[in-house]
C-alpha cells in the first residue's frame, strides 16, 4: 500500500512538472524592451529569471572597464547556489550584428529538478528573443569554477585550434550532412556520371525553413545596385560572394554572359552565388528564364564556409524575390561548371513531362454558341414500345 502511494506521489509529481513547461510563456514585454536597449551595448550584464512562470529582468550592470576586468566581479555574486538563472554578459567585441555576447545557463547541482526542467524548455526561447547572431558564445555551468573568467578561458581554449561549433553551427551541420546523404542517394539514383550528375537538385524553402530560418547577411550597395539593373533587364548575370569577416553579401563581377560562357564563370575553388538569365526559344517563341545557381566546388571549401553559403542562400532569394520583384524561374547547386550547356537548362527549365502535357493537351471544342442538348429516349420509356 505505501509503495502503490509513493509510486502514485512520483508520477503526479513528474506530471505537473512536465505541465509546468509548458506554462512557461515568452519573455514579458518589459524584458524583450530591454534587451532591445542592452543589444545597443550600453548594457554589460544581465540576469534572467523565471518569474510566475514568464522570463523575467532580475537585474542589470552597466560596464565599469573592459570586459575582462568587469567579468568575475559583475558575474560571480549573481551565481546564487540552488537557484538557477539565464545570464547575458556582453563583450567589447563586435560583428555584423552588433557586440557580441555570452549566453550563460546557471543549473547548480542542488536546484529543484522542476526548475532545471524549467530552465533547460525555456532556453531556445530566450535565445530567440535576444538575437542567436550577437552570441558569441555559450556556457553552462553547475559550480562557480564553470563560470568564472578562468572557466571562460578554459572553455575557449578546450578545442583545438578553431572554437568548438556552437550550437546553431552544430544544427547547420547537421542539416548539411542531411542535404548531401539525400544530393548522394540522387545521384547514385541517375545511375551515371554524366553531366546531369553534377548537377545536385534544387533545394526547396519551404521544408528548409521549418528545420532553420537560415542567416541573413546584408546586401552590400554594389550588390543591390547589380540586382535593379538585372530587374531592369540591363545585364543578364551575377555573381556574388559572402565576406565571412565582415558577414555580408558582395558583388564580385556582372560580365556579359552567354550561356556557352558560364561554365568558366564558375570558380572551381570558391563558393559563389550566380543569377544567369536564360535566353532561348521555346515552342516557336523567345523566352527568358532567371536561373539562380549556388555553386560550391566540393570539399576544397571550409566546413564554416559551406553552412555559412547554405544557410544564406534562402534568405537572399527570399529577399530578391520580395524586394526586387525577380521571379527565380530555376534554382539550382553545382560543384562545377562541367555540364552546364544549353540543352541541359532548356530541360531544366521545360521538364520533358511539362512539354509533353503542352503538345498533347485536349483541342479545345468548336467556337460559338452550340445548339440545345437532344435527349434520346431508349424503345419503353414513358409507356411507349
Amino acid at each position: 500500500m505505501v509503495e502503490s502511494q509513493v509510486l502514485t506521489y512520483q508520477i503526479v509529481s513528474l506530471f505537473l512538472t512536465l505541465s509546468a513547461l509548458y506554462l512557461v510563456s515568452a519573455a514579458t514585454f518589459e524584458l524583450k524592451e530591454f534587451l532591445a536597449r542592452a543589444r545597443g551595448g550600453s548594457i554589460r550584464i544581465l540576469k534572467i529569471v523565471i518569474r510566475n512562470e514568464e522570463l523575467v529582468l532580475d537585474l542589470y550592470k552597466e560596464p565599469v572597464q573592459t570586459w575582462d576586468k568587469d567579468y568575475d566581479r559583475f558575474l560571480l555574486p549573481l551565481l546564487t547556489p540552488q537557484e538557477p538563472c539565464y545570464i547575458l554578459y556582453r563583450l567589447d567585441s563586435r560583428n555584423a550584428q552588433g557586440y557580441e555576447w555570452i549566453f550563460i545557463s546557471w543549473s547548480p547541482d542542488h536546484s529543484p529538478v522542476r526548475q532545471k526542467m524549467m530552465y533547460a524548455a525555456t532556453r531556445a526561447t530566450l535565445k530567440k528573443e535576444f538575437g542567436g547572431g550577437h552570441i558569441k558564445d555559450e556556457m553552462f555551468g553547475t559550480v562557480e569554477d564553470d563560470l568564472c573568467f578562468q572557466g571562460y578561458l578554459r572553455h575557449r581554449s578546450s578545442g583545438s585550434s578553431p572554437a568548438p561549433l556552437t550550437s546553431a553551427e552544430q544544427e547547420l551541420q547537421r542539416i548539411k550532412v542531411t542535404e548531401e546523404k539525400v544530393v548522394w542517394d540522387e545521384r547514385r539514383r541517375i545511375g551515371t556520371p554524366t553531366a546531369r550528375a553534377k548537377v545536385t537538385m534544387e533545394f526547396g524553402l519551404d521544408k528548409r525553413a521549418q528545420t532553420l530560418q537560415g542567416l541573413a547577411f546584408p546586401l552590400q550597395e554594389d550588390a543591390k545596385r547589380a540586382l535593379q539593373q538585372l530587374k531592369q533587364k540591363r545585364i543578364n548575370y551575377i555573381q556574388l560572394r559572402l565576406d565571412v569577416d565582415k558577414e555580408t553579401i558582395e558583388l564580385v563581377h556582372t560580365k556579359p554572359t552567354e550561356t556557352h560562357e558560364l561554365p568558366f564563370r564558375i570558380p572551381t575553388d570558391t563558393p559563389r552565388y550566380h543569377f544567369f538569365v536564360f535566353k532561348h526559344s521555346h515552342q516557336g517563341q523567345m523566352h527568358e528564364a532567371l536561373v539562380f545557381i549556388y555553386s560550391m566546388p566540393g570539399y576544397t571549401c571550409s566546413i564554416k564556409e559551406r553552412m555559412l553559403y547554405s544557410s544564406c542562400k534562402n534568405r537572399l532569394l527570399d529577399e530578391v524575390e520580395r524586394d526586387y520583384q525577380l521571379e527565380v524561374n530555376k534554382k539550382m547547386e553545382i560543384d562545377s561548371g562541367d555540364g552546364l550547356t544549353e540543352e541541359f537548362f532548356y530541360e531544366e527549365v521545360h521538364p520533358m513531362e511539362q512539354t509533353l502535357k503542352q503538345a498533347f493537351a485536349k483541342p479545345r471544342g468548336p467556337g460559338g454558341k452550340r445548339g440545345n442538348k437532344r435527349i434520346i429516349k431508349s424503345p419503353g420509356e414513358n409507356g411507349e414500345d
